[in-house]
């Protein structure tokens, strides 16, 4: 990948383009370091099991944001509040009025304003917990071409509703990179519903690499649901990093259904006491697909609570990576930790590989974790064939089950039978 990483490192603006101010420092430090770094390499532990074959398969070039100017989107999976149509990376504008203490606004527009609270969300982004620093190459990258993407703010006790992110992009003489940030802030008692879409009309093997920051003020509540269902030929990375302050709640909910390579790297921090995160996530895997999720939770206030509950289903050639880790910081007393992930293997060639990890520096704390990998239930099996059912129903049933787990856990139940029925729909078959 070094070819890549300076392909990628020549398009970048020259130290004099990136602008002057703190958003300058920013796009400097991120291209600097990426300069340095390059992209991460199997030799990196936290990606020893995701290589980065796709990009040089599909001959991929960094995307210059606001190049194109289409408008193919993905139906919604269910309709939102309020759509907002990112494509390639930006957001296009808004035709109807936001509900009073909502505001949402092109990334590009929040920085030449001044918008409130935006330089410190995004000079806080860390490096990723003790990982080297090409790990954090795409991060870097994002940083270095900081520009495209949304911005939006919950004021103080508003309740946003749900806000859907339709995410796409667009045709070209080759396969492109694109680079977007997308930052939320939510104030005393604000709640939003956030769903992201990842579906490319033209199934186009386009890559977006997204960040995301959350910062969640006490008592608020940020419901998160992402839905990727993108062709084999396409990428997607993501980083979503969360701050979370006192009694705060984070409910993320991964649907991965489709893309050639995609990876989610989930942080959150619960820094205020009482403050709750949950992270769940389906992937369905066949042909030659590979879904990657790192996650971490750094519990450094007390009576806290997380959970981590994922499932997956690999066929064919597909294969499922899973590694995340809690850590319970000194005071962080009176912690509940759980983290479950089990998976189903429909083919000989299919291959995960899972690794939950717990630290605990603290007292009084509940935790618990567990990964398991195995095969459909003979049993099972047998006795729904024994009511007529053919093989290949019986076994669909059980996986669709198996992953339903996941959709059931959503208290929206259109979206969770919204999402259900995709679900059976991309379903792996077994060989």
């Amino acid at each position: 990948m070094k070819d890549l990483a300076a392909q990628f490192a020549s398009a970048l603006p020259q130290d004099q383009d990136g602008g002057s101010g703190w958003v300058g420092v920013l796009r400097r430090s991120g291209a600097q370091r990426f300069r340095l770094h390059g992209l991460p390499t199997r030799k990196d532990e936290a990606w020893k099991y995701t290589g980065l074959g796709l990009f040089g398969q599909t001959g991929t070039r960094l995307g210059i944001a606001g190049e194109s100017f289409g408008s193919d989107v993905a139906t919604p999976v269910v309709e939102p509040d309020l759509q907002v149509n990112v494509l390639d990376g930006c957001m296009r504008g808004l035709e109807v009025e936001l509900p009073s203490g909502v505001s949402v606004v092109p990334l590009q527009d929040a920085l030449d304003t001044g918008f409130s609270g935006l330089q410190t969300l995004l000079e806080s982004l860390p490096e990723s917990p003790r990982a080297k620093p090409s790990s954090d190459g795409f991060t870097a990258l994002n940083s270095a071409t900081l520009g495209a993407g949304v911005v939006i703010h919950v004021a103080a006790g508003t309740n946003a509703g749900r806000i859907l992110l339709n995410w796409s992009t667009t045709a070209g003489d080759h396969s492109r990179f694109f680079n977007s940030r997308v930052c939320l802030m939510l104030d005393h008692g604000a709640k939003l519903d956030l769903l992201e879409q990842f579906e490319s009309p033209h199934k186009l093997p386009n890559t977006c690499n997204i960040v995301v920051q959350a910062d969640l003020a006490k008592g608020a509540t940020l419901k998160h649901v992402r839905l990727q269902q993108e062709s084999e030929k396409a990428g997607l990375i993501t980083r979503t990093e969360v701050s979370q302050q006192a009694d705060s709640e984070y409910n993320y909910f991964g649907f991965d259904l489709g893309g050639g390579l995609v990876r989610h790297d989930l942080h959150t921090s619960l820094k205020g006491n009482g403050a709750k995160t949950h992270l769940n996530g389906a992937y369905l895997l066949d042909g030659k697909r590979l879904v990657d999720n790192h996650a971490r939770v750094d519990h450094i206030a007390p009576n806290g609570s997380s959970e981590q509950y994922f499932r997956g289903v690999a066929g064919g050639s597909g294969k499922a990576v899973f590694n995340t880790s809690v850590c319970v910081h000194p005071g962080a007393d009176e912690t509940e930790a759980l983290q479950s992930n089990a998976n189903i293997l429909l083919s000989a060639r299919a291959e995960i590989d899972t690794k939950p990890e717990l630290e605990i520096y603290a007292d009084e704390v509940i935790a618990s974790h567990g990964a398991t990998v195995g095969q459909l239930d003979e049993q099972a099996i047998f006795y729904l064939r024994s009511r007529g059912l053919s093989q290949e129903q019986a076994r669909q049933i059980l996986t669709t089950a198996f992953c339903r787990s996941v959709s059931d856990r959503l208290d929206d139940r259109e979206l969770a039978e919204a999402i259900s029925g995709r679900m059976m729909d991309v379903m792996p078959q077994a060989e």
